[in-house]
């Protein structure tokens, strides 16, 4: 099960400057407190709503994502590097799925662009589920749809709120980190690998799939 948003697609700092954008034209100044409130929470629209002053959230869903959907097709976002290689070597062998706190039309489209979607066996979205990340009901629905125990699923994260939903439901976590280096949340310790980049990850993620793995390494 992998997360989309800076986990396949480079699309975090896109986003942070669509948010950083529209809360400037509300008359917000958007900082590193708001980044580190939104990174990887799928209630982003309402935290967006609330600090820009406006009721209607599905107004702030509706125009952020046709913002950012406009940079995928213009080309402005591409695949984080080794992302290929990656699902190649576990759509082969794996169920797979993408389990996204982003809003289903622009998981769709970026999917589709990529064309990521033919690979896929379920996707979850931000509408899917009542609660999203940092809850874990993403991942468990996800497991569901696929009809498996969570508990031989693997989440792939790079978000503190991703790594946090994926443990609590009871999944082995693999996180490709996309907080500073010298940065250590506490949260991180509730992945089993902490993957460098996409290059170990696959190979970790390899190594589960024949059986060979070693836990708990940071």
């Amino acid at each position: 099960m992998f997360d989309l948003d800076g986990t396949l697609a480079a699309t975090m700092e896109p986003w942070d400057r669509c948010w950083a954008e529209y809360a400037a034209g509300h008359g917000h100044i958007w900082t590193d407190v708001d980044r580190r409130s939104t990174h990887g929470h799928g209630d982003w629209a309402k935290y967006l709503a609330q600090v820009c002053g406006i009721d209607a959230v599905d107004r702030v869903v509706a125009d952020c994502v046709e913002a950012m959907i406009g940079q995928v097709e213009a080309g402005h976002i591409a695949l984080l590097p080794g992302v290929d290689a990656l699902l190649a070597a576990v759509t082969s062998r794996a169920a797979t799925g993408v389990v996204s706190a982003s809003p289903r039309r622009f998981v769709a489209a970026t999917l589709d662009h990529f064309g990521l979607r033919r690979s896929l066996q379920v996707v979850v979205a931000r509408e899917d589920q009542a609660h999203t990340k940092p809850h874990p009901q993403p991942w468990l629905h996800a497991a569901a749809l696929l009809a498996v125990n969570p508990n031989a699923c693997v989440a792939v994260e790079d978000s503190i709120a991703g790594i946090q939903s994926a443990h609590a439901a009871g999944m082995r976590v693999l996180a490709i980190p996309s907080w500073a280096p010298a940065v250590s949340p506490s949260e991180a310790k509730l992945a089993e690998y902490l993957a460098p980049d996409h290059g170990h990850a696959q190979r970790w993620l390899s190594s589960i799939l024949t059986g060979s793995a070693r836990t708990s390494t940071h």
